[in-house]
């Protein structure tokens, strides 16, 4: 028991020993960490001093180095203290006054995106993104004046803020219908387009208005036949039928192969084989008399040349202006050009070779060409009758009742003519036609015009030219007018309609169909009514007519077929070169081509 009392005696004396010997080590630690503040004191205090010490010598030499500034600027010194890196990009954004302040915000905000910058950096490439008249408003704020980019960007908004675009609307999209002509994929590219504008997420409100839009066709009894929910949904579902459009496109602008030719035809000689003497390889029956050939040699020669000469054509244009067409001048084998005169005469001019020497009527290499054009039918639309009679020498009398058929002759047809595109107006006019009227009519319009010989005489001798006038209409002069009895419609064609500068919505659609002179469907723009007028400079005479626009090329720039003729109760004589019509006080207007 007593070894117990000893030994706990002994833990009680080494407990009271380790806890002063703590309190000892924790006395030592306060006392270092005491030591250790004021140490730190001490070297905060130094490091505040160097501090302080080296920005004084900065700003005296800032001072005694730094030149003065020579201009003006409305940053602060924050601003023009921050430093733009070497490597950095700005955007590539201009503002010149005109435009929408709040969109040149918009896209330098999110071009900044891509880049980072702090606000000092994006006031001064803001700053490189005005020109003209927004340099001049930045260069009047006061001096220092900016402190910040939003400060900056909030001034610039309110300066043109009269240049603000109106907010759209939801219902601008009963603005966007498809063009006649327009592709789909390209209506609904626009059509998306502003929908992105509006904002708008009415999905039903979108359907309606495109489904209104659209113009008649597959995709459009698709969308009725089957109504989509949303826009996303009309886009997938127009995936196939744009790539149809597009075979169908395709199609109808690549060019069909030309029909080879017949073995009996005769090649046309090369210029080459008559200048380098080559012997004549056209081939002769066996049963063929043999004819006598001319002795001497300039004889020789003479038929040479003359055979060798290009078959002549009688073209509806000149030949200066049928060459300049892009179609036929891509076709054509450019000549060199040179400084030399070609031919004998000196002040001929020839447009195919751009030289003087000849008259393009006379040139040969261009005659060679348009002959083979006229041989592959690329020429049809632009020849006035039929080849001469050279041409027809060169088939042999035995062969001219085998020559072959190498397509059909056709004219204008379509259009109003009928009296309309659809069945109900064709309708009503048969009726009217067939109806017999028991009184004479009182049509104010009823007149007599003559052509006598005083009509000879202003007419200057002419090969069979065709009555070409000119008309008023859209507040403008339209020239090469072509009055054709032949055609049943009153055409425009898609280049004198941008030349009017009219607008595409005057264009109504137009479901019927044009055929041309080889029978292929002309594309159909539209129709669009227009008053024209008629003068001769001392009586005139104003009418609406119907105009059907398409898209091809022409020579002429409107033709006047037979319902405007019928309508003006106009006469046109292309052996006195006029057309006459008459006005409501009983005069004859006299159009001279």
């Amino acid at each position: 028991m007593q070894q117990v009392m000893d030994m706990m005696q002994g833990l009680q004396e080494a407990m009271t020993a380790s806890k002063v010997e703590q309190e000892r080590m924790q006395a030592n630690l306060a006392a270092s960490q005491a030591r250790n503040e004021e140490l730190c004191r001490t070297n905060e205090e130094l490091c505040r001093g160097l501090r302080n010490n080296s920005r004084l010598r900065d700003a005296d030499e800032h001072e005694c180095f730094t030149p003065p500034r020579e201009f003006s600027t409305s940053f602060s010194q924050s601003i023009l203290e921050a430093v733009i890196p070497n490597t950095f990009v700005g955007p590539k954004v201009t503002f010149t006054g005109m435009e929408d302040p709040k969109a040149h915000v918009n896209v330098f905000h999110t071009q900044m995106m891509l880049v980072g910058g702090s606000g000092a950096v994006r006031c001064k490439l803001f700053m490189s993104t005005l020109t003209g008249m927004a340099m001049d408003w930045f260069i009047s704020l006061s001096d220092g004046h900016i402190t910040s980019f939003a400060q900056l960007s909030h001034l610039f908004r309110e300066q043109y803020l009269a240049n603000r675009a109106p907010p759209p609307v939801s219902y601008d999209l009963f603005d966007v219908k498809q063009y006649q002509g327009e592709t789909l994929k390209e209506y609904i590219n626009r059509f998306g387009a502003q929908v992105v504008k509006v904002g708008t997420t009415e999905e039903p409100m979108i359907v309606y208005t495109f489904r209104k839009g659209v113009c008649p066709g597959p995709f459009c009894k698709s969308i009725i036949r089957n109504r989509p929910r949303t826009f996303a949904e009309i886009r997938r579902r127009a995936v196939e039928h744009i790539a149809t459009e597009g075979e169908v496109c395709e199609k109808r602008t690549s060019v069909a192969p030309t029909r080879p030719r017949a073995p009996s035809r005769a090649q046309p000689v090369r210029v080459n084989e008559a200048t380098t003497g080559r012997k004549n390889q056209e081939r002769r029956c066996p049963y063929e008399a043999r004819r006598p050939q001319p002795r001497g040699r300039v004889e020789g020669n003479r038929l040479a040349r003359e055979g060798n000469r290009p078959i002549s054509h009688n073209f509806v244009v000149e030949l200066k202006d049928l060459i300049a067409v892009p179609n036929i001048a891509d076709r054509l084998r450019p000549p060199v050009k040179t400084d030399k005169v070609l031919g004998p005469h000196k002040d001929s001019w020839c447009e195919f070779h751009e030289a003087f020497g000849h008259h393009i009527n006379n040139c040969l290499a261009r005659g060679h060409q348009l002959d083979e054009l006229v041989k592959n039918g690329f020429l049809k639309d632009y020849l006035a009758g039929f080849a001469t009679a050279a041409a027809l020498a060169v088939l042999k009398e035995d062969q001219a009742h085998e020559m072959p058929i190498h397509g059909e002759v056709h004219t204008i047809s379509g259009g109003f003519s009928r009296g309309g595109p659809t069945s109900s107006q064709r309708k009503r006019y048969v009726r009217s036609v067939n109806s017999v009227a028991g009184e004479d009519s009182d049509d104010p319009w009823e007149t007599d015009p003559v052509f006598t010989k005083a009509d000879l005489r202003d007419v200057v001798p002419h090969d069979n030219d065709p009555v070409v006038i000119s008309v008023v209409t859209a507040g403008r002069k339209v020239h090469k007018v072509l009055v054709d009895q032949g055609i049943f419609a009153d055409v425009m064609f898609w280049s004198t309609f941008n030349k009017l500068q009219l607008s595409p919505d005057l264009l109504r659609p137009y479901t019927g169909c044009l055929y041309g002179f080889a029978w292929d469907q002309v594309e159909v723009r539209g129709y669009l009514e227009l008053r024209t007028t008629f003068t001769d400079g001392t009586v005139s005479r104003t009418e609406t007519i119907f105009y059907l626009v398409v898209n091809a090329n022409s020579a002429y720039n409107i033709l006047l077929g037979r319902p405007a003729l019928n309508r003006l109760r106009a006469v046109a004589s292309t052996r006195h070169m006029k057309m006459k019509l008459p006005d409501l006080s009983g005069k004859v207007i006299r159009e001279v081509a």
